[in-house]
């Protein structure tokens, strides 16, 4: 039995109750002899146990003190035996002895089973963090990735929306068949409003979907619309957009 399969065996847990066989306590303390980690888990078992112990512990009924003063020192009950008068036999305190120690072994068996369902719960919570945060890198390489692809290409086209104030580029490039957003240049738009992204083709507006100000890298890619002569920035109330722009607050000519 290798240390780990003894760590799980419950051997720890049944010495620090002081159960178990004689070879099991003796292999336990083998164990503990020989190796710190072993020792460390038993002394982590037993300062549990202490705990559990202290924060379920109630206050005896007063019918057990009666109990007990009676067995120890009422007068009036002669003692089976005169040789121990005024002393408890431990025999009839077993079954009760016995009860406790089999509540004690339940309620630390699910202290632990709690504590390590919580250690496995944080782990994958950890895990699950770590994993989001790999996608979102890998999304934002990737934009970025197209980015640069679409920035070298000397067929790629800069269409620059402006207003009075702001503005921001859109990337298009008729030979790959691509277009792309530079979000980063947007500005915040107003509270309850939504930004959508329009081509202008044969005179009328073509939607090309909604703005996500928050996409990985500052770029957002694009359908690629055919024959567009302008690109063009709205401000919606519709999360989801419209059919038509409803406020248009940049534009840019792509010729």
């Amino acid at each position: 039995m290798d240390i780990q399969q003894f760590l799980q065996s419950g051997l720890l847990e049944t010495y620090a109750l002081g159960q178990g066989s004689v070879e099991e306590r003796a292999l336990v303390e083998r164990m503990v002899s020989k190796h710190p980690e072993v020792r460390a888990e038993l002394d982590a078992i037993e300062l549990d146990l202490e705990k559990l112990a202290m924060a379920t512990a109630i206050a005896p009924p007063e019918s057990v003190k009666e109990r007990i003063l009676e067995e120890i020192g009422n007068p009036n009950t002669p003692p089976e035996n005169p040789t121990i008068k005024g002393t408890v036999s431990p025999l009839g305190w077993l079954p009760l002895a016995a009860s406790l120690l089999f509540i004690a072994l339940l309620g630390y068996q699910w202290y632990q089973s709690e504590h390590r369902n919580n250690e496995k719960t944080a782990q994958i919570a950890d895990m699950q963090t770590h994993i989001n945060d790999c996608d979102t890198q890998a999304k934002t390489l990737e934009n970025m990735r197209q980015a640069v692809a679409m920035l070298r290409d000397p067929d790629t086209r800069a269409v620059k929306m402006a207003n009075d104030k702001e503005y921001a580029f859109m990337y298009h490039n008729p030979v790959r068949q691509e277009a792309g957003l530079d979000v980063s240049g947007l500005p915040v738009p107003p509270s309850g409003h939504y930004f959508q992204a329009w081509a202008i083709v044969d005179g009328k507006p073509v939607s090309l979907g909604m703005v996500d100000l928050q996409s990985s890298g500052g770029w957002q890619t694009m359908p690629f619309p055919k024959n567009a002569t302008a690109f063009a920035i709205s401000s919606e109330n519709n999360p989801e957009g419209n059919p038509a722009p409803t406020v248009v607050v940049m534009i840019g000519n792509a010729g």
